[in-house]
């Protein structure tokens, strides 16, 4: 397949994130793939895959708000603070309260903090991943990131299991505010169930499985961009911007995609002060 874009996913439970886009890449034939936002293995749900010249538009769809669906079992801590990891801790069961969760789980709602990420994950340290460290037993410091959780939803609470639906920043790992949630319960918990089911505009609803896709389901460049809310300005003179030259811009927005006369995306602009907009990423049609 020579078209570029992106193709929404719906990952299976099981499967790496980098598994599911190079299936998807030997399926449709495809030249060029990445992705625009890791799910854990345990995880469901939303995955961008970004399919030839549609990989340069990876930092545009990373930088968008997510929404989870994610159930925590509590009384049990394991190393990768998820079900696949191996049980770290046990504590004997006691009564917690629907009031009580209501309580705690309204702290976070609208919550800005420092968030510690899990060993387990994809985060480098000096060229080498978390969880490579994890696995070798070696410490390594993180630093803690600011995440905002946006909004929090209590959907159910039954047998030692809270459900709630969650909209957070980007960089937000659930696994780690399930642990931090449980802490303000007075006990520990890991995460049973986590489904992707937002990324910016983009909604579950949107996606097809992998079984399911085929070459039609890709949504072309100017489409994507669209989807995600950015703007498009179509230049019937391209010379400047193929040349990465700074140009000027009477518009509101920070960020502008430029097309040419055949509706193809040709660059990124950034606004660099007043109405001058630099090149932040040229070659979209190369």
């Amino acid at each position: 397949m020579n078209k570029s874009g992106i193709i929404i996913l719906n990952k299976p439970q099981g499967l790496t994130t980098n598994h599911l886009i190079q299936r998807l890449k030997r399926k449709l034939n495809v030249k060029k793939i990445g992705h625009a936002g890791t799910l854990d293995p345990l995880a469901t749900g939303l995955v961008i895959c970004l399919i030839n010249s549609g990989t340069k538009l990876s930092d545009y769809f990373l930088n968008e708000n997510k929404a989870y669906e994610v159930t925590m079992k509590l009384f049990k801590a394991t190393d990768t603070y998820d079900s696949d990891g191996a049980t770290v801790e046990e504590q004997e069961r006691f009564e917690i309260g629907k009031q009580e969760i209501e309580k705690v789980i309204s702290r976070f709602n609208g919550l800005t903090y420092e968030q510690e990420p899990p060993m387990y994950s994809a985060i480098k340290i000096e060229g080498k991943k978390l969880y490579e460290y994890a696995r070798e037993n070696q410490v390594v410091k993180v630093n803690k990131r600011t995440v905002k959780i946006n909004s929090l939803i209590f959907d159910n609470f039954e047998n030692d299991e809270i459900s709630l639906t969650v909209y957070c920043s980007k960089g937000t790992y659930i696994r780690s505010l399930i642990v931090d949630i449980a802490k303000e319960l007075k006990t520990i918990a890991h995460v049973t169930r986590l489904n992707r089911i937002e990324s910016g505009n983009f909604k579950i609803g949107d996606s097809v499985s992998l079984d399911e896709c085929q070459e039609s389901n890709l949504i072309e460049m100017a489409d994507a961009v669209k989807m995600a809310d950015y703007e498009i300005i179509k230049l019937e003179d391209t010379l400047n911007i193929e040349h990465g030259k700074k140009i000027e811009l009477q518009i509101e927005k920070d960020i502008v995609f430029i097309s040419n006369n055949l509706n193809q995306l040709i660059a990124c602009y950034e606004r660099e002060k007043d109405n001058l907009f630099k090149c932040k990423r040229g070659g979209l049609n190369i």
